[in-house]
């Protein structure tokens, strides 16, 4: 038998196997997304039932077979399990959860992307941000943190720090001048930024964790925000997500 070893993680995912198990997909600190087996985790007083269910956090100990891993025992730290009696609160976090199994991978470091989605779901269990504007941040962070950041403080070219104009195919902001010497760009529509909305992505972007889901904006610049990010998402992310069908 292979030696256990002990990681921490989020259930992302548990769906049945055969009568009475379970398979879970976890994001893990140390291993990136892996797919582990709980057997008889459907039993009845089964260890295993209460730490196989969709967003508990905790510490897993799990042992490598030939394809895949196999749970042994879990210590919960921490469940979302209000999460689940709000329809709209559920959707959110099945989207969010599906995006981090879309960009994480199997043994890769994910300390950045399993912190991000533990304090998005710290964020929605306060009920103090709109969810669409927690899931502006979730998503701007997420690409930055998954290497498709944007540059949104200065001009690509000259470094000018007063413009507005975002153009997707050069990865950030370019004033105008500097975008008249790209010829790849004359048919392109920059997405131009209201100050307010400059500044609130340049937070999301640039403010430690900790303080990431701390403002609030109003509704005009929301709507900005949640535009500018389908149009991000669309250039570097063109993936259909289905949980996104209960939310767009």
């Amino acid at each position: 038998m292979n030696d256990t070893v002990t990681v921490t993680g989020m259930v992302l995912t548990s769906s049945p196997m055969k009568e009475y198990d379970r398979r879970v997909e976890l994001l893990t600190r140390e291993k990136g997304r892996i797919s582990a087996f709980a057997q008889g985790a459907r039993k009845s007083g089964s260890a295993l039932s209460g730490c196989t269910i969709p967003l508990i956090y905790g510490e897993f100990m799990v042992y490598e077979g030939r394809s895949s891993y196999s749970l042994r025992s879990a210590s919960i730290r921490k469940s979302f399990g209000e999460i689940a009696a709000d329809y709209d609160k559920t959707c959110y976090a099945a989207y969010f959860s599906e995006m981090a199994r879309y960009v994480c991978r199997e043994n890769m470091d994910a300390s950045g992307e399993l912190l991000l989605l533990y304090i998005t779901l710290l964020a929605m269990q306060k009920d103090k941000m709109p969810l669409k504007l927690i899931r502006v941040v979730y998503e701007l962070r997420l690409l930055m943190i998954s290497g498709q950041g944007l540059e949104l403080f200065a001009c690509l070219d000259c470094g000018k720090t007063d413009c507005a104009s975002v153009y997707f195919q050069a990865g950030g902001l370019l004033c105008g001048s500097c975008a008249e010497k790209h010829p790849e760009l004359k048919n392109a529509r920059p997405f131009v930024l209201s100050g307010d909305a400059l500044y609130s992505l340049q937070f999301i972007l640039s403010t430690p964790l900790e303080k990431l889901y701390t403002f609030l904006v109003s509704d005009s610049v929301l709507e900005e925000l949640v535009h500018f990010m389908r149009a991000y998402m669309g250039r570097f992310l063109p993936y259909k997500f289905k949980s996104l069908e209960f939310l767009d």
